[in-house]
């Protein structure tokens, strides 16, 4: 699964949730839907359990939704606060920045939330994003727009790995 596509997002959020099937389920399932045999006759055998899906439900694969969903927040907040800089507008992204700085180190400091495959790159794509959250807070080496703009591309492509 690439972490950084929304629409994989989405669709992992679905599938989880019971509302997705995959092509093959759809296809069985239809099939058995139509078929005018008994049935005890119509037999599918099951589709084969694909990586991803073992991943998304599992408790690292939920983490990772819900962390998806906390940089697609950050993500909005950053666009209203470019388009409208009050100071209500940025405290909420600073808000957001320290959730996703929350829920990345809390999936670092749990290695059973940790994808068996690339979890070096995944733990590089957290970091990044805990880099991005670091640079939005006011402080000591408050970022500006240049270097949040390099951070934030830099947690992107960090992002788009596989993991199961």
């Amino acid at each position: 699964m690439k972490l950084n596509s929304l629409a994989a997002a989405a669709a992992a959020v679905a599938i989880v949730s019971g509302l997705g099937l995959t092509h093959h389920g759809a296809a069985a399932a239809l099939h058995t839907a139509h078929s005018h045999r008994p049935a005890a006759i119509v037999t599918q055998a099951a589709p084969a359990a694909d990586a991803s899906v073992i991943w998304l439900e599992s408790a690292g694969g939920q983490a990772q939704v819900t962390f998806n969903n906390d940089v697609r927040i950050l993500a909005g907040s950053l666009e209203v606060e470019a388009h409208a800089p009050t100071v209500a507008n940025h405290l909420i992204f600073e808000a957001d920045a320290r959730v996703v700085r929350a829920q990345a180190e809390h999936i670092l400091s749990t290695p059973a939330l940790l994808p068996a495959e690339n979890r070096a790159g995944y733990k590089t794509m957290l970091g990044d994003f805990i880099t991005v959250a670091n640079l939005l807070q006011p402080g000591p080496g408050y970022g500006t727009t240049a270097q949040d703009y390099t951070a934030w591309y830099a947690a992107l492509h960090a992002s788009n790995i596989n993991v199961a």
